[in-house]
C-alpha cells in the first residue's frame, strides 16, 4: 500500500481500496423459492409461516416476495449498494456475487446461510418459534424440522463451495450442540466438504458445557489445526437474557424484526451480551492460550463493547494472577487482539474505536451485511469517511487485513 494517497478524501480511499474484505453477507433466498434450492419437502413443511412475522418484518428485509421470479435485477451501483432484500443481485444465486463483489469493491466475502437460521431458531429454541412461527407442530416436531432445514441449509452451503464461479466466497456452515461429540462430527465432515467456517450458536453453553471445559479440546484443535473460522452471529442468542427485563416498558417495544433483528433500544444495547460472555470464557479459560492460531469472528453484533470488554479481562486477571498462573501466558486483551474479529454497524464511531483502543486495531473488521437492510446504505463510503483521517493503515486494516484472517486461502 502506498502511503502517498491522500487520506482525507473518501472517493480517493474508496478507489484505493478495491479489494475489500466483507466478513458478514446473506443468502436471501426468498419463501416461495426455498423447495427449489433447499428441498421440497421441507419447504411444503413450512408453507404455514408464510405470514410470520419472522419472515415478513424489516420491510425490505422480508423473505415474503413472490413478485420476485428470479435473480434478474441489474448489477449497477444503485442495485448494489442501495437495494436490499430478496431482489438485490446475487441474493439468491451465488453465482452472481463475484460480479455483484466486483461493483462493491470486494474480493472476498463470507455468506451467512438465512434459510438456515431459521432452522436454528426452531431447533434452539422451538417453543419460542411456535409461538412466532405459528407451525401445527409439537415441541419436538419443531424441533426435529429446524434440525433437518440446518441440514439442508449445510448442503447449499457445500453445493455453494463446489461451484468455480463461488471461489470468492465461504459459505458457512451450522453447527448444532447437543453433544461434543456430535459437534466435532458435524464440522469434521463438513470441513472435509470444503466449508471453512462454522457459525455456532451462543445463547446457551454448548453441549450444556463451558466452551473452555477440556472436553471441548478436540473441536477447537480441528477448527483450528484446518484454519477454519469459528463464527457467533446474531440471531442464535434468543436464550440468553431473561426477556421480562424489557417486559411492560413502551420504550422496548420491537417495533420491527426480522429471523435475526430486533428493533428496539434494548434489544440493541444488549444484543452482543452472549457473545461477550462466550468470548470471556474462551479467554480466561485458556482456549486461545491452547489454540494460537484459533479463528474466532462475532458478526453482526456491533463493535463498541470489545474494547472495554478487553479492558475488564486485563484488570480481572490483574486481581486473580494466581488462578490464572497455569493458564494464561499473556495479557487477556492479547488474546483478543490475536484472536477475535468483530464486525461494527455501519453507524458506529469505527474512527474512534481505532483510536480509544490502540491495541485492538487488529479486531474491527469491515462488513457490509448485504443484502439485508442493517447494512446501511453505502456502508463502505460510511465506513471510509470515518476512517479517512486515521490515514492508509488503518484503512488497510480495517477494509483488507483484519477480514482476511477470518478467510484464508484454501489449504
Amino acid at each position: 500500500m502506498s502511503s502517498a494517497i491522500a487520506a482525507d478524501s473518501a472517493d480517493q480511499v474508496l478507489a484505493f481500496m478495491a479489494k475489500a474484505v466483507d466478513v458478514d453477507t446473506h443468502e436471501m433466498i426468498p419463501f416461495h423459492m426455498w423447495g427449489e434450492y433447499f428441498g421440497e419437502d421441507i419447504a411444503s413443511k413450512l408453507a404455514a409461516c408464510e405470514s410470520s412475522p419472522l419472515l415478513t418484518g424489516l420491510g425490505e428485509n422480508s423473505n415474503v416476495r413472490p413478485d420476485i421470479v428470479g435473480d434478474d435485477e441489474r448489477i449497477t451501483y444503485e442495485t448494489t449498494h442501495i437495494l436490499k432484500g430478496c431482489g438485490a443481485p446475487g441474493a439468491i444465486d451465488l453465482r452472481r456475487r463475484a460480479a455483484v463483489m466486483d461493483a462493491q469493491g470486494v474480493e472476498k466475502a463470507l455468506v451467512c446461510p438465512g434459510f438456515g437460521l431459521v432452522g436454528y431458531v426452531m431447533a434452539n429454541t422451538p417453543e419460542f418459534a411456535q409461538a412466532v412461527i405459528g407451525l401445527p407442530y409439537s415441541v419436538e416436531e419443531s424441533r426435529e424440522l429446524g434440525q433437518a432445514i440446518i441440514r439442508a441449509s449445510n448442503e447449499w452451503a457445500v453445493r455453494a463451495v463446489a461451484d468455480p464461479d463461488t471461489h470468492r466466497l465461504r459459505t458457512v456452515g451450522l453447527i448444532t450442540t447437543e453433544t461434543v461429540d456430535g459437534m466435532i462430527d458435524q464440522a469434521r465432515s463438513l470441513i472435509d466438504r470444503g466449508i471453512r467456517a462454522l457459525w455456532i450458536p451462543s445463547g446457551a453453553p454448548p453441549a450444556g458445557t463451558s466452551p473452555a471445559d477440556p472436553a471441548f479440546d478436540p473441536f477447537w484443535r480441528l477448527l483450528a489445526d484446518a484454519d477454519v473460522a469459528a463464527l457467533l452471529h446474531i440471531g442464535t442468542d434468543s436464550v440468553f437474557s431473561d426477556p421480562r427485563w424489557s417486559n411492560n416498558v413502551e420504550a422496548f417495544i420491537p417495533f420491527g424484526s426480522s429471523a435475526e433483528f430486533i428493533l428496539s433500544p434494548y434489544a440493541g444495547a444488549t444484543m452482543h451480551s452472549a457473545a461477550e460472555y462466550f468470548i470471556t470464557t474462551m479467554v480466561l479459560g485458556g482456549v486461545f492460550e491452547r489454540f494460537p492460531h484459533l479463528r474466532f469472528g462475532a458478526l453482526e453484533l456491533g463493535a463498541q463493547w470489545l474494547g472495554p470488554l478487553a479492558q475488564r479481562l486485563d484488570i480481572w486477571a490483574g486481581v486473580f494472577p494466581k488462578a490464572l498462573k497455569n493458564v494464561l501466558t499473556m495479557q487477556p486483551s492479547d488474546y483478543v487482539a490475536r484472536n477475535v474479529r468483530v464486525a461494527p454497524f455501519h453507524f458506529e464511531p469505527i474512527d474512534q474505536f481505532f483510536e480509544q483502543n490502540p491495541g485492538l486495531e487488529s479486531c474491527y473488521c469491515f462488513s457490509s451485511d448485504y443484502p439485508h437492510v442493517e447494512g446501511g446504505r453505502e456502508a463502505k463510503r460510511v465506513f471510509a469517511e470515518r476512517l479517512a483521517r486515521l490515514g492508509p493503515a488503518a484503512m488497510e486494516k480495517f477494509f483488507v487485513t483484519n477480514g482476511a484472517w477470518l478467510l484464508p486461502d484454501r489449504k
